[in-house]
C-alpha cells in the first residue's frame, strides 16, 4: 500500500459543508434549494467514486490537516474499508434525497430547508467518520455527527421529538 497526500478526502467532506449555506439560502425556493442537495450528493459520490481505482491498485489517499493534539495529527485517510463506507454512505445519500424530496413536499412538512441542510451535515461528518486515521479525529467527526443529527431527530418540533432529540443527545454524548 502506498500513502498518497490527496485533497480528496477533504473534497468529500466539505462538499456537503458547502451545500449548506446554499441549501439555507434558497429557503423560498424549494426547487432550487433540492437542487443544490442533489448537486452536493451527486458531487459527493463522484469524489468518492474517483478513489475507487486507485484504492484497488493499493493506493491510500491521505489529507494530513496538521497535529491537533499532543503529536497526533487531524488526518483523513481513504483505504478499501474507508471507502466502502464513504460509498455506500453518499450513494444511500442520494437515495434517500430523492425520498425526502418526495416525502417532504407530499406532507408539507414544515421546516425542509433545515431538514436538507442539516442532513447535509449528517453526511459531512459521516464521511469523516468513514475516513478519519486515527481515534482523535473520529471522535471529533462522531461527536459533530451527533450535533448535526439532532435537528433530524427533534425535526417535528413537538414535545415528544423533543424529548427524544435530548435524550438522543444524552447516550451520544
Amino acid at each position: 500500500m502506498t500513502d498518497v497526500a490527496s485533497l480528496r478526502p477533504i473534497a468529500a467532506v466539505l462538499v456537503s459543508v458547502v451545500a449548506i449555506p446554499l441549501i439555507l439560502g434558497s429557503r423560498g425556493r424549494p426547487n432550487i434549494r433540492e437542487a443544490w442537495t442533489m448537486l452536493a450528493a451527486l458531487a459527493k459520490v463522484a469524489i468518492i467514486g474517483s478513489m475507487v481505482p486507485g484504492v484497488f491498485s493499493g493506493t491510500v489517499y491521505v489529507t494530513d490537516l496538521g497535529t491537533f493534539v499532543a503529536d497526533i495529527g487531524f488526518v483523513l485517510r481513504v483505504d478499501a474499508l474507508g471507502l466502502l463506507f464513504g460509498l455506500l454512505a453518499s450513494g444511500l445519500w442520494v437515495v434517500t434525497s430523492l425520498y425526502s424530496i418526495g416525502y417532504m413536499r407530499g406532507l408539507d412538512e414544515h421546516n425542509q430547508t433545515r431538514y436538507f441542510a442539516s442532513f447535509a451535515a449528517s453526511l459531512a461528518t459521516a464521511i469523516g467518520v468513514a475516513f478519519a486515521s486515527n481515534l482523535v479525529t473520529l471522535f471529533i467527526f462522531y461527536e459533530l455527527l451527533t450535533v448535526a443529527t439532532y435537528p433530524l431527530v427533534a425535526h417535528d418540533e413537538s414535545d415528544e421529538a423533543r424529548a427524544a432529540g435530548r435524550k438522543y443527545l444524552a447516550y451520544t454524548f
